[in-house]
Order: C-alpha cells, then sequence, then structure tokens
C-alpha cells in the first residue's frame, strides 16, 4: 500500500547506530553523519598577480593565505555566499560574487563595494544574475556574465561601477570568456540549438568606451555532439596574444589544441585515448599544464605539454591514484599550485618547484585529523554488462568483510549522465561501507572519461543498455561472493535517480530496496520545464523532440510501467529545483499511489537541485539510512519504546510531506 515516513526522531539514529555498530571492524575509527558535514575541501583559489598571495574562501568569507605557506587572514564579514574570486592586475583588489551581483573589496580591508545591481533574469535561478568577474589587464573594466535578459550573455562594468555596456545583443548563449594579455581582444564560445557545441569567437574591445569594436570573428566552430554533452569550454590565450589552447574530441578523446588567433586550423598538442582538459599556458608560453587520466581514467594528473610537440611529463611525484585539478603558474614559470584530492583525503592546495625533484609540498590540510582513520580505498573493478561492453566501477567493501560472507549491497549511481566516478573522496560511499554495505558505483555508458564513443552509447536508448550496464554490476557483486542477491539496494540522484527509475520497472525482481533522489520519470515532461540548455540537451540526447522519436519517449517513460515496480521507493526532492522540476517527482509519487506501491515522498523548502542546507542534507541521510535497514537488514528485539520512531501513516496533504528543517 502507499505508505509515507512521519517525523524522524533522533532516538530511531541513535537506535539506528548502536545496532549497526558490529559492522565496523573492533576498534576501528567511526565516521558519523555530522563528520560527514565537517569537511570543507578547499574550493577555487586565485593567485595574486605578484605570485605571494592566495585569495580563497572558507566559511562563506573571502581570507588571503601566503602562497608560501602561513596562517590565513580573513578579509570579509559580510553575509553571504562568494565566488568568482579575481584579482585586479595591480593586485589591490579582488572583485567576487555575492547575491547574484558582481562586488569588489580592497586586499588592505575595508568594506566591499557593489558594483552591479540588476534584477536576475528569468529561467533557471542559478544563472540568473551575475558571475564569473574578470578584470581587464590594464584593470579599468570588469568582463563578467549575466542571466539577466533569460539567457547567458557577456558585459562589462567599469570597475568604480559607474559604467556598464553589455558586448552583444545576440540571443545566443555567450560563456567562456577571456581577455587577450593586452585586453584589446576578448575570447568567448556562443552556443545556440543550431551549434550547441559552440562557437569560439573574437571580438575587438574599445577601452575608453567599454563596448565592443567590432563584429564577432569566428575562429572555430566545433562540429555538433549528437548526444548535446559536450562543448567548448574555457580556452585560454598564449602568453603572446597570438594562440588559443582549446580542448576538441576531433580523435573521439578530449585533447588540447592550438588555435591560431589570425586565423587556421588547430593543431594537436596532446595525443591519445584519455583526456586532456584544462590547459595553462606557461608565463614564457613554452609549455601548457594539462589535466589528464593518462595512466588511469578514474584519477587525474597535471601533466606539462612543452609547445614544441617533444614527449609530455608527469608534474607531481605521487604514487597513490587521487585527482589533480586547477594548475596555476607562479609568476616567475617556476612553480605550479593545483589542487588535490583522493579517496582518503580532502581537496588541499599544494604546489611542486619545477627545478625540484617533482615531491609536492602541500599549503593547506582541509581533512578533519579525527576522520583520517575511518576512510578507506575503494577499489576500481571491471566488469562485462548484458551486450559484453566492458564497464568500470568503483567499489567500497566493509571493514569487516569476511570471506564466504555475503553482505548487502548498494549500487549508487552517478548523474548527469555525462559524470564519472573516480578516485574521490566519497564521504557518504564510505559512511555506508562502514555500516556494513558493499556499494558499487557503476560508470555506465554515457559517463564521461572514456571517450566521445562510450559517452554517446546511450544516444537515443535512455534506459536501456545504461540501465543493463548497472544490472550487470549487481550481478557482479553477487558473482564474486560479495552481495546477498535478496538485499541489494540502488539509489542515486538527478540522472542517477532517473536509473533507479528504470532500475524498478525494467528489473522489478533485482532491488530490495530503491532511494530515487529528484530524477526525471517522463522525459516529455521534462524538456517542457527544465532550463533552456537542459531542454535542448536532452532532445538531441533522445534524437529529437518527442513527435520525431515517440518509441525512443516510451521507452524512457517510467510512469507507463509503474505498475511492474515490486521495490519500495524512497523519493526526495528539492521544492525549487530548476534542473529537474518537483513536477517529475510529483507525477511520480501520484501514479504509486494510484497503483498501490509502497513508497515514501519527502520535499524539502528552499532547495535547489540537490540538498545544500545543512539539517536538510542531515535529514535526507537519516532517512536514507532507516529506509536501507528497514529492507536490506532489519533489526529486532531493540527494546526500543519510542512510539515515533518510523510511522507509516498516509499523508493527509501534501504539507504533510514536507520534512522539518530539524529532525527531532
Amino acid at each position: 500500500m502507499c505508505t509515507y515516513f512521519r517525523r524522524l526522531r533522533s532516538t530511531l539514529f541513535v537506535v539506528w547506530l548502536c545496532a549497526s555498530a558490529t559492522n565496523a571492524a573492533p576498534g576501528a575509527a567511526r565516521l558519523t553523519l555530522e563528520d560527514l558535514l565537517s569537511v570543507e575541501p578547499i574550493g577555487e583559489t586565485a593567485l595574486s598577480p605578484d605570485g605571494k598571495t592566495f585569495a580563497l574562501v572558507r566559511n562563506g568569507q573571502i581570507v588571503l593565505m601566503p602562497s608560501s605557506g602561513g596562517w590565513p587572514v580573513t578579509l570579509t564579514s559580510t553575509a553571504g555566499g562568494k565566488n568568482g574570486l579575481n584579482w585586479s592586475p595591480d593586485g589591490s583588489v579582488i572583485a567576487y560574487v555575492s547575491a547574484g551581483s558582481i562586488w569588489s573589496v580592497a586586499v588592505s580591508g575595508g568594506t566591499p563595494k557593489r558594483l552591479t545591481s540588476a534584477a536576475a533574469g528569468s529561467g533557471d535561478p542559478r544563472t540568473a544574475g551575475d558571475r564569473s568577474p574578470q578584470w581587464s589587464p590594464k584593470g579599468k573594466w570588469i568582463l563578467y556574465e549575466t542571466g539577466r535578459r533569460g539567457h547567458n550573455s557577456l558585459i562589462v562594468v567599469r570597475g568604480d561601477g559607474m559604467a556598464t555596456n553589455f558586448l552583444s545583443d545576440s540571443n545566443a548563449d555567450q560563456g567562456s570568456a577571456a581577455w587577450s594579455p593586452d585586453g584589446s581582444q576578448i575570447s568567448y564560445v556562443e552556443r545556440t540549438p543550431e551549434y550547441f557545441s559552440g562557437k569560439l569567437a573574437v571580438v575587438k574591445f574599445n577601452p575608453e568606451s567599454g563596448e565592443a569594436a567590432s563584429d564577432p570573428r569566428i575562429l572555430y566552430t566545433s562540429p555538433t555532439d549528437r548526444g548535446g554533452g559536450w562543448s567548448l569550454r574555457n580556452p585560454q590565450w598564449s602568453p603572446d596574444g597570438r594562440s588559443l589552447a582549446i580542448v576538441l574530441q576531433t580523435n573521439g578523446w578530449d585533447n588540447v589544441y592550438v588555435l591560431p588567433v589570425a586565423g587556421g586550423e588547430p593543431k594537436a598538442l596532446t595525443h591519445g585515448e584519455w583526456e586532456d582538459v584544462s590547459p595553462k599556458f606557461s608565463p614564457d608560453g613554452k609549455s601548457i599544464a594539462v589535466v589528464s587520466s593518462r595512466g588511469s581514467l578514474e584519477a587525474r594528473s597535471i601533466w606539462i605539454a612543452p609547445i614544441n610537440g617533444s614527449e609530455p611529463h608527469r608534474l607531481a611525484r605521487i604514487q597513490d591514484a587521487g585527482l589533480e585539478s586547477d594548475p596555476e603558474w607562479s609568476p616567475d614559470g617556476k612553480r605550479i599550485y593545483f589542487h588535490r584530492s583522493s579517496p582518503v583525503e580532502s581537496a588541499d592546495l599544494a604546489f611542486v618547484d619545477l627545478t625540484g625533484s617533482g615531491q609536492p609540498a602541500y599549503l593547506t590540510h582541509t581533512l578533519p585529523k579525527n576522520l583520517e582513520a575511518a576512510l578507506r580505498l575503494p577499489e576500481t573493478v571491471h566488469f562485462k554488462s548484458k551486450d559484453g561492453l566492458a564497464i568500470t566501477g568503483i567499489l567500497y567493501k566493509p571493514a569487516a568483510l569476511k570471506a564466504g560472507e555475503r553482505h548487502p549491497a548498494v549500487l549508487w549511481i552517478h548523474g548527469g549522465p555525462e559524470a564519472q566516478d573516480s578516485n574521490r573522496l566519497d564521504v557518504w560511499a564510505q559512511y555506508l561501507a562502514q555500516a556494513g554495505y558493499v556499494v558499487l558505483e557503476p560508470n555506465y555508458r554515457g559517463s564521461t572519461g572514456y571517450g566521445e564513443k562510450f559517452r554517446n552509447m546511450n544516444v537515443e536508448d535512455s534506459g536501456g543498455g545504461e540501465m543493463d550496464d548497472v544490472a550487470a554490476g549487481a550481478q557482479y557483486l553477487v558473482d564474486q561472493g560479495l552481495a546477498d542477491p535478496k538485499r541489494l539496494a540502488i539509489g542515486g540522484g538527478s540522472h542517477g535517480g532517473t536509473m533507479v527509475g528504470y532500475a524498478v520497472t525494467k528489473y522489478p525482481d533485482l532491488f530490495a530496496a530503491a532511494i530515487e533522489l529528484f530524477g526525471v520519470v517522463d522525459r516529455t515532461t521534462f524538456l517542457e520545464r527544465t532550463n533552456r540548455p537542459s531542454a535542448i540537451r536532452w532532445a538531441m540526447k533522445m534524437g529529437g523532440p518527442p513527435a520525431e522519436k515517440p518509441e525512443v519517449y516510451r521507452k524512457a517513460d517510467i510512469l507507463l510501467d509503474v505498475e511492474k515496480i515490486k521495490t519500495p521507493l524512497l523519493i526526495m526532492h528539492g521544492e525549487n529545483d530548476p534542473q529537474v522540476p518537483p513536477y517529475e517527482s510529483a507525477q511520480f509519487t501520484r501514479a504509486l499511489k494510484q497503483h498501490g506501491k509502497t513508497f515514501y515522498y519527502f520535499t524539502y523548502p528552499g532547495e535547489l537541485h540537490g540538498f545544500s542546507q545543512r539539517e536538510h542534507r542531515l535529514d535526507a541521510w537519516r532517512k536514507q539510512l532507516v529506509f536501507l535497514e528497514k529492507y536490506t537488514q532489519p533489526k529486532y528485539g531493540l527494546s526500543s519504546t519510542s512510539t515515533d520512531d518510523l510511522l507509516l501513516e498516509p499523508a493527509k496533504s501534501p504539507e504533510a510531506r514536507r520534512t522539518p528543517a530539524v529532525s527531532q
């Protein structure tokens, strides 16, 4: 029958922790859910023009930290989150984004100044305001992106906030903009439904008037990716202003190319069946730092590619697999700073001296000390799908796992689907493994990281081969003797939530429990309500609009197969989600109720795509844990006298489904 959770009391969570304590190895360090929220990895960092200071955001404020290491000094104290940090050329001012506007603050301190205050545009609230500020090389103008017209536009504001100008009247989406080194030109990427992968354009800029001084000149038009999931992003100017480094998938993989600004064909700088992204020129223009998956497709490391075409070499001598990103050269070109994380490390800021041994030095340590002993390295595993396609997954095992002993298992499915589970810090997977679950994160067809062909194997096949890949992952766990076939669960968010819907309709006897977070159940209604780029991308992935591809949409329509569902479902959604509108979960739960299925439904006020508020995250995790335990490893004889632990009462109204911000 249709069922709902009522309020989850703290007593229930205590009981759950006590009941599951035996799943950990004796004396082992244990994570709590509050521990998961205590990790605050390094976010964006910005190096000052003289190379002496980093600006970064901690606890909602901008802090300054010596690039040689040392105690950070808090620069701001104003309310509201901050991002998009960008130094003025003389290093005296930092521009940033807060509350959908561009602000500036003197590095010497003082009250921040609001430079823009236009009303947000229509559409997706995440991109409706002003963002991504960049000072011009001479410091007079700040270039930024805005959604105030209802689509992405480029605009400049004078450094004192007294004048603003749009760079064009185009209705196309414009982004990934960058100043030329002398400030006389601006490069950017323009996207429309007709060329969704993007055109790379350059426009001349008048520094006196702050206006475009020419019509845009198209340097390169990318072939359209048939799945809509790839586009030109963030071209980088060479120091002499003669060329741009861009990432193309001409050979079926993301590799770095150099394109002459004066005109001509792009020339490949890197080659190989791996992903090379995020190119950054050295100050002398002789080398480019790239983030590469060469060596391990589930890891990322920084490599240095000489412009003369000689063999690239890895920057840092680090043995353990992890993720390196955001390379930034020191002004003298003798050092590269970067971010580094791994399954047992939160993201930190490190550097390598290019004249040294290649050993990295760390400037930050963001992982709480008490968590270090509780984290374990996962395994990278490989298995074959139904049609023989090779699939890779990340596997987490309980510490107390014994040979021949089968455990409950959770397959956690990433969203996108253009995403990848990798050698990252995944505290939720770590927590589930600690609680006694075998956790598998499969990189099903449609994932990134394995080339264009693999990424587009789900085009016109949503819910087909990609779901077979996930089912094969479940069978792999059973065949390896790790998982109890009667205690398999599945969960995921966004397209991962959609995959959960496919799982319970296309493999109705496989899973004992399913957690569906803000997923799509009807691709037609989704296209009508999601944001414009998302609608275009998914229409391409489906092969066209519903009228042109009715059978493709029929196969992807979970609502038409609700009657097949046997698995209990836990469904959660943010009430202001602009990516997967809440209507998807609303119509799913309505259909489940009509067919008499077992499900639990919660919505969270003020949340967009995913859950960001601390109490909502804790509440969602607690409910998911109770749900998993109820259906995969129930406990009996706990002597609980609570009458409000888990009451399965039908909701009386939509308001009754709303979860309180704080569980009591």
